[in-house]
């Protein structure tokens, strides 16, 4: 996700913690007709929001190929259906996955501040009058504790990701699973067009030191649930595809070549298209740079929920 910053941070993590697993390979996501091949979609995995210093390949990531053939079933699926014109509420399921001496406790004041987190950014009101309000909300339906070694400390693997979420996940197409674990990645997703292809894997998994008042500095507000959720309902980030032509698939976010660092106010990586979007929530800047998604996010959203959610 980032440079050396990140690195810095997620070594202070780490000697707060009794483990710390670096990540292995990518894990596999399912694989919906929308993927081109089974190597691609191993390739891809998850989506991930990534610390600098991990290996493998961001799990959030598509290829432009990819992302062509998501394109055309999203558009093939929205015929005759209309996006939601009113407030969707999102159940959320809170997963706190703890190592078995209580490494990764969160607390419930962190969680309602989590959920308070994610309707905040949702309705724009970080920067109000520039960010959209999308017409998502979220209210917490139900938290679960899980003392599991295993779990907490390989979440990332293929094997330790469907062990956890196959035996965890609860709800539908329609509800958010939150798993708070030790994930050597700041985040990752599943997208909502890989539903179908296996329901039990469907969520966001992020590090338990990014909620608020956690202690990853510059990653501690919260925003790595909104960043991800944001995959979990249909963005892309915002520099996917880099400078080139359609980008991440919206019209109002500046193309980009590469994710921001911490927050260059006036960066500008790809001529011509205007200044990068680092406020917004599908880059990579600090937690404190995030406050807004674009009105053409909230409609991708909105549109990919009913293709594949609603």
């Amino acid at each position: 996700m980032s440079k050396s910053g990140r690195v810095s941070a997620l070594l202070a993590l780490a000697l707060s913690a009794s483990a710390f697993a670096v990540a292995p390979a990518a894990s596999v996501a399912a694989q919906p007709s929308v993927h081109p091949s089974t190597e691609c979609a191993a390739d891809e995995g998850s989506a991930a929001r990534r610390p600098a210093g991990v290996g493998g390949h961001d799990r959030n990531e598509m290829s432009q190929q990819s992302v062509a053939a998501v394109e055309r079933d999203m558009k093939a699926r929205l015929k005759g259906k209309k996006p939601p014109l009113a407030q969707v509420n999102v159940p959320v399921v809170f997963h706190v996955v703890t190592a078995s001496d209580g490494t990764g406790s969160v607390s419930d004041a962190q969680i309602n501040a989590q959920i308070a987190e994610l309707n905040e950014d949702y309705a724009g009101a970080e920067n109000p009058g520039t960010a959209a309000n999308t017409q998502f909300s979220f209210s917490l339906q139900a938290v679960r504790h899980w003392a599991n070694d295993s779990w907490f400390n390989d979440p990332d693997s293929a094997a330790g990701e469907r062990a956890l979420k196959s035996a965890t996940h609860e709800g539908d197409s329609t509800t958010l699973n939150i798993w708070s674990t030790n994930t050597s990645y700041l985040g990752y997703a599943t997208f909502p067009w890989w539903y179908s292809g296996d329901p039990e894997l469907d969520g966001i998994i992020i590090q338990w030191g990014s909620l608020p008042g956690g202690p990853i500095t510059n990653y501690n507000e919260g925003k790595t649930a909104s960043h991800e959720s944001g995959h979990w309902l249909g963005l892309y980030h915002t520099f996917q595809g880099g400078c080139a032509a359609p980008g991440d698939e919206v019209s109002d976010t500046a193309p980009q070549s590469s994710p921001t660092e911490g927050c260059p106010v006036g960066r500008d990586s790809c001529s011509g298209g205007g200044l990068d979007p680092i406020h917004n929530y599908m880059d990579y800047s600090y937690d404190s740079c995030y406050d807004q998604f674009t009105p053409g996010q909230a409609s991708r959203m909105q549109n990919a929920w009913a293709a594949y959610r609603g």
